[in-house]
C-alpha cells in the first residue's frame, strides 16, 4: 500500500497500481490496471460552524443526493463512528452508472467522497479499502 497525506488534515492508503491526481478542489484516487473500472474523487471542506457529526455527515450526503437525478439503492445512514470521525454511506444509479458516496466528518473537518464506475466489480472492496483507512491527522 502506498501512502498519502495532506499536513493537518488526513492520512490514508491506497494499493500500488492505483495513482492519484490533484485538482483545486478536489483528488482523483484511480487504478491504473487494464481492467480498471472507476475513480475515487474526495473533497475536503471545513466548517464555519462546528456541527453534530452524525447530522453534518448526513446533511452532506442528502443535499448531494438532491442535486442529481439519482435512483438510490442505498439510502444515507451513518455506517460507522470511531477514531473520532462519524462515517456516513448512500449509493445508487446515474445515468447507468454506480455512484457511492460517503461524507467523513468531526463536526469541523469534512470529506465528501464519491465513487463512479460503469459497473460494479471488485474494485468497490479496494475503494472501501481506501477509505476506511482514512484518519485525521
Amino acid at each position: 500500500m502506498k501512502e498519502y497525506e495532506i499536513d493537518g488534515w488526513l492520512r490514508l492508503s491506497y494499493p500500488e497500481h492505483y495513482e492519484y491526481n490533484e485538482e483545486e478542489d478536489h483528488v482523483s484516487f484511480y487504478s491504473v490496471e487494464e481492467d480498471a473500472q472507476g475513480t475515487l474523487q474526495m473533497s475536503i471542506y471545513e466548517a464555519e460552524e462546528a456541527q453534530a457529526p452524525e447530522d453534518a455527515a448526513l446533511q452532506e450526503l442528502n443535499t448531494f443526493l438532491g442535486e442529481f437525478p439519482i435512483d438510490i439503492k442505498v439510502a444515507p445512514s451513518v455506517t460507522d463512528q470511531s477514531g473520532g470521525m462519524t462515517t456516513a454511506y448512500a449509493s445508487g444509479i446515474e445515468d447507468d452508472m454506480y455512484l457511492d458516496v460517503w461524507s467523513l466528518t468531526d463536526g469541523k473537518r469534512l470529506l465528501f467522497l464519491t465513487y463512479v464506475a460503469d459497473k460494479k466489480t471488485d474494485e468497490k472492496l479496494e475503494i472501501e479499502a481506501i477509505v476506511d483507512s482514512i484518519e485525521w491527522t
